[in-house]
């Protein structure tokens, strides 16, 4: 019994070929915040860093383990961020990486994933910034 298979938008292929946002935090001034969520049962596991300094997002990398449209949407995400203020916490969810992605339905639960690190990813430069 198969299925129908997964279709992958021109972004998704593009960003899936690409991978921006895998390389390291360039050193510089700032503070190295985190965000991390899984669910193996999903085949999801995401992990955003990002540099912050005065309110802000500087740079942000991602390490990934899933489909495609995980390490696609992580990317997309990455490149989102930077620049956003560190209170914009809904900037980032799974409607809209999923509108950005053009991706299936099907997918939502795994992009609910990177939604979950984004959110732990702005949780901590909020308490970060608050010390």
């Amino acid at each position: 019994m198969s299925g129908d298979p997964i279709r992958y938008s021109p972004r998704v292929r593009d960003l899936f070929t690409r991978l921006p946002g895998t390389q390291a935090i360039a050193p510089g001034g700032g503070t190295v915040v985190a965000g991390e969520a899984m669910a193996l049962e999903r085949g999801a596991w995401v992990r955003f860093e990002a540099l912050i300094d005065h309110g802000r997002f500087i740079e942000c990398v991602f390490r990934a383990w899933g489909c495609p449209h995980v390490l696609a949407a992580s990317a997309w995400a990455c490149s989102e961020i930077r620049g956003l203020a560190i209170d914009a916490a809904g900037a980032i969810n799974a409607r809209r990486v999923a509108e950005a992605l053009d991706a299936p339905a099907e997918k939502m639960g795994r992009l609910l994933v990177v939604e979950d690190a984004m959110q732990a990813l702005f949780a901590e430069a909020r308490a970060v910034q608050s010390r």
